[in-house]
Formats: structure tokens, sequence, C-alpha cells
């Protein structure tokens, strides 16, 4: 070991000693090298005496001792703070770790029209073959490659891991762990799991290794290991470690069988995984119910997709994926379509914020347009301008990551890295797209119809006029803006604008390309953030004050969905949804005492009408109300955000006020 090495080493920087063992190989060896120590010399954490290990927070996590700086992360594979690793290694060592392994979310600057992004990554390993292949049959494959770094580092992690399975079962047997999960680890994950508690407790272990992510398409890929058990108590058990880890979706059907209904009952209260239930015309009565069963728990989970849709709009977005593989069609993160085991889906790598945008374009150029037509083409023209600086962000982004950025453990995990000896960051995944996010399209919509009545067709206000009210927040101006037609009541004119708008908007991002991979898949997806994206946006016509939220994805404003669910469902569905393959998200909530009656028909009639993706949240809204005052009376009150579920309490206080005042459709 080398002086600096060692350095780290002492530090208990794991990670970074192993990456300065061999500072002649290239950055992915090096890597490698890297989380092969970091494996060697971690800590185990403690056994709970459970069927799976690990359990509980994530490794580093987990260990109350273990300060290090330079730790795994799922999006990058490595994040560090450069202050804190110059307060622990000195300024030398933290100056030589920022030039040779660059955190690049801290070199590149958002453009100004956009926010979020960041090259997010998230994807789904592929937890079936490493189950029936075991990591010997990866072995095999990169011993056959031809002699270069990428073989040497592939070898190395997985000597790595190996070494680290070994102590774990060396751990196991010293302090008393079940025999069957010793006996599992004794086998999985290096040879083939034989039933299906070894294919769980090995997908758990996957789990933790690929730091957390998702858990994959569960009910499909155990199905082969499947022999009638009861395996409901192990599933919860694994649903406890995804859910400390705010692990994110779990994708079910369209083969439904036995452990699709398994999974729905297991899911029972846990706001995390994200269950993704892919709808079929003739989907089983039985699993209606067991998400109706489910919802009440409050736990938002499943969340529903249009299955035919989905793969009929995948089929003729990339007509040269083959039927097998969009059939792995899962969503990852908080929805962004991936195909499980073989892609990788930037997600999101950038938000459009269309609000701030417009706002702009009001300021400079809505009194210098004659007509609602001139002035409409304008704002399209802006936010197409952002669309292009965000397109060449993300296309820079990419080729400096596949430069400087190397994932050795998603190289190992996803199809087809090892076998192209790419990569996963470069171009090594079978398949690879970029979701992009628009946010705050409705206000947008509602925007643009206000300001065609009251300044246009009825001549009510002046620009600046208009302009300069609503930043005073003149309250008889926002109740005019109040009765002015808009988005999610079935009015015709209002969605005759917003599906030409959403066909213009959505459409933008098409003829951009990547150093890699298939483009961009846009998309509709704001969780938590859109209360963040509101801050920095001025008044907007649609009655948004000043730094308010943005629009809750494509749902109506609050309080605009008058005319109930049916004429809100007519509306959403008006848009241009098929062009947003990212995932449309639509966030509907329901009354626990009418969710019975309610979901299926409901359910049923939006994807009839070309819906993609819809999410529920079933939870009553007094005790969300009570919970804003005594939140230890709330602990475990679990709200649907826009692609996942999340504790009420941990919500700021601004989305907590948004989420309550979300329409009770039904």
């Amino acid at each position: 070991m080398n002086d600096i090495a060692r350095h780290f080493y002492e530090k208990g920087e794991y990670i970074l000693s192993g990456f300065y063992e061999r500072p002649e190989r290239s950055r992915f060896c090096r890597l490698c090298d890297g989380f092969a120590s970091y494996y060697r010399n971690i800590r185990l954490p403690e056994y709970s005496g459970g069927s799976l290990y690990p359990t509980g927070k994530a490794y580093y996590m987990n260990i109350p001792e273990i300060t290090m700086v330079a730790v795994p992360h799922h999006s990058p594979g490595m994040l560090y703070s450069p202050e804190l690793l110059e307060m622990t290694c000195g300024k030398e060592y933290a100056d030589m770790v920022v030039r040779d392994i660059p955190m690049l979310h801290l070199l590149f600057p958002n453009p100004p029209r956009t926010t979020g992004g960041f090259g997010y990554t998230h994807a789904i390993p592929n937890y079936s073959r490493i189950e029936k292949e075991g990591f010997n049959g990866y072995r095999k494959r990169v011993l056959a490659l031809k002699d270069s770094d990428f073989k040497d580092g592939m070898l190395s992690l997985i000597d790595g891991i190996e070494c680290y399975v070994s102590r774990i079962v060396k751990m196991l047997k010293e302090v008393g762990g079940k025999a069957e999960l010793i006996a599992a680890f004794e086998r999985v994950p290096f040879e083939p799991a034989r039933n299906i508690y070894e294919a769980i407790v090995c997908r758990n272990f996957i789990f933790y290794l690929d730091f957390c992510d998702g858990p994959g398409r569960m009910d499909t890929e155990l199905i082969d290991f499947y022999n009638g058990e009861d395996v409901v108590p192990l599933l919860r058990e694994f649903f406890v470690n995804v859910n400390e880890n705010d692990g994110w979706d779990l994708a079910l059907g369209p083969d439904y069988n036995a452990l699709t209904l398994q999974i729905l009952k297991a899911c029972k209260g846990f706001r995390r995984p994200s269950i993704e239930l892919r709808v079929t015309e003739d989907m089983p009565r039985e699993l209606w119910e067991a998400s109706i069963e489910s919802l009440k728990t409050g736990s938002g989970n499943p969340c529903f997709y249009n299955e035919e849709l989905y793969q009929k709009l995948l089929s003729e977005r990339f007509p040269h994926i083959p039927k097998e593989d969009l059939l792995k069609f899962s969503g990852c993160g908080c929805t962004e379509t991936t195909l499980a085991g073989i892609c990788r889906t930037g997600s999101i790598d950038i938000d459009v914020n269309a609000p701030l945008v417009f706002r702009k374009t009001m300021e400079e150029s809505l009194e210098k347009c004659d007509t609602f037509e001139e002035f409409y083409e304008k704002a399209v023209s802006d936010i197409a301008d952002a669309v292009s600086e965000s397109a060449k962000f993300v296309y820079d982004f990419y080729e400096k990551r596949s430069e400087l950025l190397p994932y050795p453990m998603r190289t190992l995990l996803i199809d087809d890295c090892i076998d192209k000896e790419s990569d996963f960051n470069a171009g090594g995944a079978r398949y690879s797209w970029s979701v992009v996010n628009f946010a705050g399209t409705i206000n947008v919509i509602d925007s643009l119809l206000a300001i065609k009545e009251l300044i246009y067709d009825k001549r009510e206000f002046g620009a600046a006029e208009l302009i300069g009210l609503l930043d005073k927040g003149d309250p008889v101006l926002y109740k005019r803006l109040e009765a002015c037609a808009h988005f999610g009541v079935d009015d015709e004119a209002a969605d005759s604008l917003a599906a030409e708008f959403s066909d213009r908007l959505f459409a933008m991002f098409d003829n951009y390309s990547l150093p890699f991979g298939d483009g961009f898949l846009p998309c509709s997806i704001q969780f938590t953030t859109y209360v963040d994206r509101g801050k920095s946006v001025g008044a907007t016509p649609d009655g948004r004050r000043a730094g308010e939220p943005l629009c809750d994805s494509l749902t109506a404003l609050k309080g605009k969905a008058t005319k109930g669910p049916t004429a809100l469902i007519n509306s959403i569905t008006k848009l241009k949804l098929w062009r947003l393959l990212g995932t449309p998200v639509v966030n509907l909530s329901f009354s626990p005492e009418n969710l019975d009656k309610a979901l299926e028909p409901m359910m049923k009639s939006y994807f009839e009408q070309g819906g993609l993706q819809a999410q529920i949240t079933c939870v009553s809204r007094d005790d969300m109300i009570d919970a804003l005052s005594h939140p230890e009376r709330h602990e475990d009150l679990i709200v649907r955000i826009g692609g996942f579920s999340e504790y009420f309490n941990s919500l700021s206080h601004e989305a907590k006020l948004s989420v309550i005042d979300r329409t009770v459709m039904m």
C-alpha cells in the first residue's frame, strides 16, 4: 500500500484508499478497486436476528462510529463533501480527490431557466439474472474478456464482494444467526438460488449492494422459485429495509401470479417501496380488491399504470427494442420509465420551469404583442429556447460524466455493460435515455387562458396593469381570475388550448440527441419539488401568488376541479399524454369510505380515454388537518406525493397545506 492509499485507509476512507492503490490504472479500474476496498474493510452492520441481512439503514448510515466522507450513493455511485474531506484528511488530500474524482453536480450549474436534475440517475439491477446465474457466472463472463483495465477492475470488484459475503457468513456464525440465513449466504449471491427464500435473501443483499434504489419486478422474477409458500412475512421484512432506506419502485404484472397478490398484501402500511401495478383489461378482480385494501391503510400503494397503452407507445417510440425487453417496463425513482435490469435512466436529468420562463415572457413581451396568437407564439418560443439550453446541458453533462465518473457497481449489475466492456455511465447498458421534466404545465395553460380572456378578448386590463396588479396581490384582480376559463372542468375551449399547447410543449425534446442512447423522454412529475420550484416564480395569471407552489403534476390547480372527477379526467386526457413517455403523473384523492365503489370504475374509465398513470391518496382530510397542530398523534400518517408516498410529518409546511388542499375526488 502506497503512502496516499495508507493515509486514506487510516482515516477510514476505504473507497479513496482503494482508488489510490494503483494510480497507473484507468479511473474505472481504480474505482473498482475503491469499492473492493470498501467491502473488504467496512464494519459490518449489526445482525438484527431476522431472516434477512443486511437490515436497517445502509452500511455507513447504520454505524454511528463510522464517519466516512466518501460514501456510496445510488445515483453517482459515490458522493463526498470537499469541505468535510479537507477537515478530516487535509487540504492537500482533499484537493487531490476533487481533481481525480470530481463531483460533477458541483461543477455544472443548471441553466438559468431550469432547476433540479444534475444528471440524477436511477436504475434497477438485473436481480433475476443474479438470482439464477450467481456472481460466479458473472465472473466467468468477465474472465472470457480480453485483458484490459475493464476486465481487471470488474474482477477486483467481484473479489471484493466475495470477501464481503465471506465476512458476513463468519459474523453470522459468531453471533448465532439463523441457520437458514447462514446456509443461504453460503450459496447466494455467488451461486444460483435454489428456492424462494434464497432468492429473496439474494435480492435483499443486491438491493443494499446497489445502494438501496429499487427492488425490481418481484412477482414476475421470483415466480420460478415459488412453490406455494406464504412469503408475506418475509416480504414485509424486506419492505422494512426498503422503507428504511427510502427505496423506490416495485412493478407488478402484467403476468399476474400468486406472488402478485402476496406482494399487495405485504405492502400494506408501507410508504416504500412504491408499488406500480400494471393494469390490463383482464386484471383479476382479486387484485383490485387487494389494491383497495392496501390503499385503505393510507400507504398510497399501489399506483396504477395503463399496461396496454404503455406497451403500444413504447413499441412505437422504440421500434428497435424487442417485445421481450419492453415487457421489463417499470418505473424507477418516482415513476420515471425504465426497463428493469437492462436500462440506464436519467431521472430527472433536468427540470424545465415553464412558469418561470412564462413570467419572463409576460414581463418582456406581453405589452408588445397586438394579438393573443402573437403572444402565444412568443411564449412557446421562449420555452423552446429553455428546452434547447436544457438539452445541451444534459448532453455536455453526459459527455463529461462518461469521461470522469465511471460507475463500477452498476456496470456489474446492469446488462450489457460486461458484454460491451463499457461503463454504465458511458453507454454500457443495453438501453439508455434521459427523462426530463416539464414543471408547471397547468399553471401556464391557465395563465394563457386568463390572458386571452382579460387582455385580448374582453380587454379588461392592459398588459402592464395586469402585471402590476398581480405583483401587488390585488384582491379584486384575484377574484376576477377565479372566474376565468380554466383547465380541469371539461371546458371545450380551455381543453382545446391545453391540447394544442401540451402537444407543442411535450414535443420540444424530440429533435435532440445524447452522446449515447435513445434520446429524451419527457415527463410531468412534481413531487415535493412543486413547492420549491414555485419559490422563484413571480405571480402568474392562473391565480398563483408570487412564491406559491406550482401545480401538482397534471391535475387541476388548487380549488379549480369544481365539476367533479369525470370532468377532471376528461380534461386531463385532452392533454397529449402519449408524448410524456417518461410518465405523466396524475394525483387523485379519494375519501376512504368511497374507495370500494369508485376506484375500479374510475381507473378503467381514465385508461380507456388514454390516461397512462394515476396514483391515489386515501387519507382523511381531518386527520391531515389535525396533524398540522398535533404531529405526535400522526407519526405514521402517509400521503402520496408526485411519484411516491411520504410521511406527512416529514413534509414542509407548504407541502402539507398543498396536499390538504387537493380536491377529494370521490
